[in-house]
C-alpha cells in the first residue's frame, strides 16, 4: 500500500475518564478519526464537547486514555506516565512532529521572556544547532521582522503574539500541527491574517492540521474535512463542501450550522 494514501493520523475508539471516584466522568466515549498527510481536519461541536481534550490526548498531555492512536503509521501509547510526556528518545521524536498551538497567544507565552528565548528553549530541549539561524527562519516564516527576537509578549499585538506561537511551534520542523481555537482570541481583522498564514504555511509545509475551532467560519476556510462532536461522541464527519452545501445529515450539525448563519 502507498505510504501516501494511509492517514498520518488515525484515532480509534479513543476513550478517556477523568476524575475519582463520584467525580469521575466519561469525557471521550469511542472517538474515530483519520487526517491524511497534508489534510486540514477540523473538529467543532460546543465548549465542553471534547475537542480540545482529543487534542490534548495526540499532544501526550494525558495519557491514560483507551483506544489505538498511530501518529505517521507509528503507535502512540497510552499508559503511565499517566500526564505528560517524558524525556525518552520515542518521547522527544513525538514531541518534534506534532505541536500545538493554542487558543490564548498571550498566556501561551511566559511574559518574562524574550520571542528569541521562547523560541530557543524547544531547540535546546531538543539538542537543536543554529539556533540563530533557526529562529531567524521561524519568523520569517510567520512574516515578523528579526527585530522581534528582543521584544517581551507585552511589547506585541494578540496577532504578533499568534505568530510568534505559530513560528515556535514551527522551529522543531513538525509534520502536524494542532490547532486550539487558534483564532478566537484575536479581532477579525486580525483572525483573517492569521487562518491566510496557517493555509500558506501548510502548503509551502505540506503540514497535516488537526483544528478545533467552534466558528463554522474559520473551519469552512481552513479545513478540507471536519467531524462534528457532541458529549465526547463523533455525530458526522464531511467535507467542508458539503458542509457549506447543506448536506450536513444530523440535527445536530444541521443546528450548529443555523446558528452561524443567524
Amino acid at each position: 500500500m502507498n505510504t501516501a494514501s494511509k492517514p498520518h493520523i488515525s484515532v480509534r475508539g479513543l476513550t478517556l475518564a477523568l476524575g475519582d471516584g463520584d467525580r469521575r466522568r466519561t469525557v471521550l466515549q469511542g472517538v474515530d478519526i483519520e487526517v491524511m498527510p497534508g489534510q486540514a481536519f477540523g473538529l467543532v461541536g460546543e465548549s465542553g464537547s471534547g475537542k480540545t481534550t482529543v487534542l490534548r490526548c495526540l499532544a501526550g498531555q494525558y495519557r491514560h486514555w483507551q483506544g489505538t492512536v498511530q501518529i505517521g503509521g507509528q503507535a502512540l501509547a497510552g499508559r503511565a506516565p499517566r500526564f505528560g510526556f517524558g524525556r525518552s528518545p520515542a518521547d522527544l521524536a513525538h514531541a518534534r512532529s506534532v505541536q500545538m498551538v493554542f487558543q490564548d497567544p498571550y498566556g501561551s507565552l511566559h511574559p518574562r521572556h524574550t520571542v528569541h528565548t521562547a523560541l530557543a528553549e524547544p531547540l535546546r530541549v531538543h539538542r537543536m544547532g543554529d539556533i540563530d539561524q533557526r529562529i531567524d527562519q521561524a519568523l520569517a516564516q510567520v512574516g515578523l521582522p528579526l527585530s522581534f527576537r528582543d521584544r517581551y509578549p507585552h511589547q506585541l499585538s494578540g496577532g504578533q503574539r499568534q505568530r510568534v506561537a505559530i513560528a515556535r511551534a514551527l522551529i522543531l520542523q513538525p509534520s502536524i500541527l494542532l490547532l486550539d481555537e487558534p483564532t478566537s482570541a484575536l479581532d477579525v481583522s486580525v483572525q483573517a491574517e492569521v487562518l491566510n498564514l496557517l493555509s500558506d504555511l501548510r502548503l509551502q509545509h505540506g503540514l497535516t492540521y488537526l483544528l478545533v475551532s467552534h466558528d463554522l467560519g474559520v473551519v469552512a476556510h481552513l479545513c478540507d474535512r471536519l467531524a462534528v462532536m457532541q458529549q465526547g461522541t463523533i455525530v458526522e464527519t464531511l467535507s467542508t463542501d458539503d458542509l457549506c452545501a447543506g448536506a450536513a445529515q444530523h440535527p445536530y450539525t444541521r443546528t450548529l450550522v443555523a446558528s452561524a448563519e443567524a
